[in-house]
């Protein structure tokens, strides 16, 4: 059996008219909560960069420089000509938070993209020398060692004998004179920890923000 449905012409128009009226509410509350979120993520952002004593302002902010430089935080797919390691291509995209170009009327233009953990993994100058960053093929490490990053070293547990059984289970690593590595690296984490990083975990960005 086969039921068919009709609307009349007038019906038909109600409705779109009704959908559209939605859609547009819904857009511009999305619109509304997408910049309360960038108002909130500078808002840390700026605590935390100014908290520090040695912060300086941008000196980057005439009209010629902002013209010039542009960002998105929309994945722009992968740069060819960057010549990543192929085993680990892929896993790029997962890595990516955030792209920045300059155009130099010279041959000084570049791109820096930027992972999630806010490190730089690639520095692209397109007229010069290509891309600075190694291939990535480090075992077990894509986009982890051979990036610009912070490492923080929790020095009285790291590699301490001193530190407590909890730190050392077990005979000694390789049978040297010292207990587990105890660090953070700001790019993300090995992958020595299977299956659970058989696809790399790369740092959560907590916050994001461009003021150009």
């Amino acid at each position: 059996m086969r039921i068919d449905y009709f609307i009349s012409a007038q019906s038909a128009l109600q409705w779109l008219a009704i959908f559209s009226a939605t859609s547009s509410q819904l857009a511009t509350t999305a619109n509304a909560q997408s910049s309360l979120l960038d108002a909130l993520d500078e808002a840390l952002l700026n605590d935390i960069i100014e908290a520090y004593i040695t912060h300086e302002p941008s000196t980057c902010t005439s009209p010629a420089s902002e013209s010039a430089t542009s960002f998105s935080f929309n994945w722009p797919g992968t740069n060819a000509a960057s010549n990543w390691f192929p085993d680990f291509e892929p896993f790029e995209q997962g890595l990516f938070q955030a792209i920045m170009s300059h155009t130099d009327a010279g041959d000084l233009s570049w791109s820096i993209r930027i992972g999630g953990g806010g490190n730089m993994y690639s520095h692209f100058a397109s007229d010069l020398y290509g891309e600075t960053m190694p291939p990535q093929k480090h075992t077990g490490s894509p986009w982890i060692d051979e990036v610009q990053q912070s490492v923080s070293v929790n020095t009285v547990l790291n590699k301490n004998l001193l530190a407590g059984p909890e730190f050392c289970p077990g005979p000694n690593i390789e049978n040297k004179n010292e207990c587990k590595p105890y660090f953070i690296h700001q790019a993300g984490a090995y992958q020595e920890d299977a299956p659970n990083t058989d696809v790399p975990f790369f740092s959560p960005s907590l916050a994001r923000h461009c003021s150009g």
